[in-house]
């Protein structure tokens, strides 16, 4: 059999196969919707792989059999034929076809080819797409495509050493981009945007920041090139597309929850999603961005974390299944040769009209229970703004090309290294004493104590104190006002937390009663509604008058109902008002929360300048220490590290 057959009959076998698995996923998310984000991701990720080796699977038994049997495929069905008797007198045989059957399979054979170049074709051309996204990425993760920011790079290292992460992972800053990003399998690199580092609080970036180390901690970006190539070969089944699009879904989730595990502070990173929404974003999604799967789904559950509701959409994957095995169950059960023929039905005599029926009542619609009014969101209070850290300072740069200056009398170090060379620098400090500068250069590494040089870098790296300095100042600032919005958002917490004690508690008790008499009046309605249907089938005058009876007895026990249901809705009505009344002082802390935001944004609008500052001057130390360094090489001022 021609390999280009057995493709096409894989693609298209996966047809049903795909609808089925796809089925199957939704109808274990809807059952799973309680577990853990990581359990629907496993299950999804299940389906995605099984997928892609079903139809890999069908490629290779064909391929088997084909083989075996020396490129024939055709097998024709035969049946002994009962009444045909031959010649000779042995049973004669007849062959028996599915003509429809085997014109649609004809057909499909015929057109195998073209329906495997139109997949090589679809096939290319999400590879393409595959293509420029990597393209994308290999372009924005380029040195000079990013500047060095080595306070945050810090605050990243920090993060990642808590998060368990071994590899040194970069940070840079770019100017053309809308969200943070994370890139790269073995190198891993985090690329923020230069309007967050500006613009965010320092403590909202941290948590986004801790949001992307997730994905690199769970290797998110190479199991992302994995889901991007299956969406490549099976691009043409809808069911590929729902599972990869809940895996991403899903991962984002996992990644909130690392980050909040890690930071504790579930609100942080609800202020920070919910700040970033009002960007516009265009990332490719080969690079994790911290905007992925649904923003505001992932705000709400971090904020109130609640079950999924039951959705109507569940109907479809039901509805799926049960087809598939009435199908199936029609394949299999045999069919009988020819059916024999009913009797003659001999047509009745007309029997007489039947007296007219009472008129039925309307079936009684049941009151709709009155939604309780919403109460407003509570933004979660600002958390405090961090004091800029002098030292140590991380910068991130070329890892063959590393430097720390180390300090004395002190316990801090100015860095730009991985972790490893931190830890043989640390080392190196018991046997070192004094001030001295230790660099690396590829495989070598120098120490330099020349007085001298030293107080050239202390020159250097001068103007950075200072500006550090202002932002330490800063710092202060923001951490004052931090708490006046710290008090504020305790006295929105103290206002939700009375109304939802009080009145709101008191609805919600009221509205269930309401439900369970709004229940009562079904049930009765569907007993009127079974005695019209039945009283349908029979007419008589014994059944009227029973129906009529039945009928003034259940309108009797749906009168007092009606009535309860009237008075629990006007004991709803002062109680509304009451919670209308409650939510004024929320509103009043609202316009103070928005009062105090103002300086706190110019706060950060300075800080942000100072940050900017900042980087430029330790692009400027940096390079007035490489040529220090390349001439302490040169006249021997750098001596090789000595052995431990």
């Amino acid at each position: 059999m021609d390999f280009t057959f057995i493709v096409g009959w894989a693609l298209l076998h996966f047809l049903w196969q795909g609808l089925l698995i796809g089925w199957s996923v939704a109808l274990a998310m809807f059952l799973l919707r309680k577990a853990h984000p990581q359990t629907r991701y496993a299950v999804a990720c299940a389906g995605l792989l099984l997928c892609a080796a079903l139809p890999l699977s069908s490629i290779i038994v064909q391929a088997l059999d084909a083989r075996a049997t020396g490129g024939t495929s055709a097998v024709t069905t035969l049946m002994m034929s009962a009444t045909g008797q031959g010649a000779d007198g042995a049973a004669a045989i007849t062959f028996v076809t599915d003509s429809t059957l085997n014109a649609v399979q004809d057909l499909l054979r015929r057109q195998l080819p073209w329906i495997v170049g139109l997949w090589l074709a679809g096939a290319a051309l999400m590879a393409l797409r595959l293509a420029v996204g990597l393209k994308w990425v290999a372009d924005r993760t380029r040195p000079d495509e990013y500047s060095r920011n080595p306070y945050w790079q810090r605050r990243l290292s920090e993060l990642a050493r808590r998060f368990g992460i071994e590899q040194h992972v970069r940070l840079g800053v770019v100017d053309r981009l809308d969200s943070p990003i994370t890139a790269g399998c073995w190198k891993p690199i985090v690329l923020v945007p230069a309007a967050l580092v500006t613009g965010m609080p320092a403590d909202l970036l941290e948590a986004l920041l801790a949001h992307e180390l997730a994905h690199i901690k769970r290797h998110d970006y190479l199991v992302n090139l994995v889901q991007s190539t299956i969406e490549i070969i099976l691009f043409y089944h809808p069911s590929v597309w729902a599972i990869s699009r809940r895996i991403r879904n899903e991962r984002e989730q996992i990644a909130d929850d690392l980050a909040v595990e890690m930071l504790g502070q579930p609100q942080k990173l609800a202020q920070a999603l919910s700040q970033l929404d009002q960007f516009q974003f265009d990332t490719t999604q080969l690079a994790h961005a911290a905007h992925g799967g649904n923003l505001m789904s992932r705000i709400k559950r971090l904020l109130r974390p609640d079950v999924e509701p039951v959705s109507w959409k569940m109907a479809i994957p039901l509805a799926g299944l049960l087809a598939a095995g009435t199908v199936f169950y029609v394949q299999a059960a045999p069919q009988p040769s020819e059916p024999p023929a009913p009797p003659a039905v001999v047509a009745p005599a007309a029997p007489a009209a039947p007296p007219a029926l009472p008129a039925v009542p309307a079936e009684p619609a049941s009151p709709a229970v009155p939604a309780l009014p919403a109460i407003p969101a509570l933004p979660a209070a600002p958390p405090k703004p961090p004091k800029p850290a002098k030292v140590p300072r991380v910068a991130s740069g070329d890892d063959s090309r590393s430097y720390v200056i180390v300090r004395g009398g002190k316990d801090t170090m100015t860095v730009s290294a991985n972790t490893r060379d931190i830890r043989n620098v640390s080392r190196l400090r018991e046997r070192v004493k004094g001030d001295f500068l230790w660099f690396r250069e590829g495989d070598k590494t120098y120490l330099i104590q020349d007085a001298a040089v030293l107080a050239k870098v202390d020159a250097a790296w001068t103007p950075v104190n200072t500006i550090g300095e202002q932002m330490n100042e800063q710092g202060k600032k923001m951490e004052a006002q931090g708490k006046i919005m710290d008090a504020l958002g305790e006295q929105m917490d103290a206002v939700a937390h009375k109304a939802e004690a009080g009145t709101e508690r008191d609805m919600q008790a009221q509205q269930r009663k309401m439900e369970q008499v709004a229940r009562e009046q079904d049930a009765i309605a569907r007993r009127i509604e079974r005695a019209s249907r039945e009283l349908a089938r029979d007419s008589s005058e014994e059944k009227v008058r029973a129906f009529q009876k039945q009928q003034a007895s259940l309108q009797a026990e749906m009168a007092p109902l009606q009535q309860k249901m009237a008075d629990y809705q006007r004991e709803m009505v002062p109680q509304m008002a009451k919670l209308q009344a409650m939510q004024e002082p929320m509103r009043a802390l609202n316009q103070k929360m928005a009062e105090a935001s103002r300086p706190m944004g110019e706060l950060n609008q300075r800080m942000g300048e100072l940050n900017a500052k900042h980087a430029e001057a330790v692009r400027e130390a940096e390079r007035a220490l490489r040529t220090l360094m390349q001439e302490s090489m040169q006249n021997g001022k750098a001596v090789p590290t000595p052995a431990a």
